[in-house]
């Protein structure tokens, strides 16, 4: 029997295979500006950052370097690549429609604006099992790693935050979680690399062996 009463996915990375895509793209915004930053370091200095904060952070770097239209120019470039190459986290499709089947109450939870995940789930066939159960860092104050948007989930959902469990990827996105007072899952497919071990949480690198870990396998 599982111990949680809600799962709240985040979408980036752990349903949606937006990195290499998102990565790219803010490369390329990057050296029209003038910097060059390939989409690996793009990676390591932005996963799991609200784009908001990213580009704050880019721009204090640089001041007066970024057309103000920077995060505009990123989402109408990612979107279109996502209609033509976007795909599901592998597993992620099977494990989402096991939870369902099971009965077991699921959302998503990102620090992506919620009209991204509009399009990012539909492109991968996996809205139709959270109906218009997602959630936004545009719906809240603060983006993770503040927990905003994880207790924005459960009070919606109508759960207590301990009875939740977050299925993560990044650092910042772990710690929102953790203070959100929810039990956090790091999904990491290429090895703890962001090292999330170190916040106590448990990692997993296959999305299939998710069910097993909530006590919901395959019977």
């Amino acid at each position: 029997m599982t111990t949680y009463d809600l799962v709240i996915f985040d979408c980036d990375g752990v349903l949606v295979d937006t990195g290499r895509i998102n990565n790219e793209v803010i490369s390329v915004l990057l050296k029209e500006s003038g910097r060059e930053m390939s989409p690996e370091e793009v990676a390591t200095r932005t996963t799991g950052l609200a784009y908001s904060e990213m580009w704050d952070m880019f721009e204090k770097e640089a001041p007066g370097s970024l057309p103000p239209d920077v995060l505009e120019q990123q989402m109408n470039r990612e979107v279109e690549r996502f209609k033509t190459e976007l795909l599901p986290i592998p597993g992620a499709a099977e494990t989402v429609r096991h939870l369902s089947d099971a009965g077991m109450p699921i959302c998503v939870a990102s620090n992506g604006a919620r009209e991204k995940m509009e399009v990012t789930l539909d492109v991968t066939g996996l809205i139709g099992y959270f109906g218009d159960k997602f959630f936004g860092v545009n719906q809240v104050a603060r983006g993770k790693p503040e927990p905003d948007i994880y207790l924005l989930a459960a009070q919606e959902m109508g759960t207590h935050p301990s009875r939740c469990v977050v299925i993560e990827d990044s650092y910042p996105g772990a710690q929102a979680g953790l203070a959100a007072g929810m039990t956090v899952l790091g999904h990491c497919p290429d090895g703890d690399s962001w090292g999330l071990e170190s916040l106590g949480i448990q990692t997993f690198n296959d999305m299939n062996g998710l069910p097993a870990l909530l006590g919901l396998e395959l019977s």
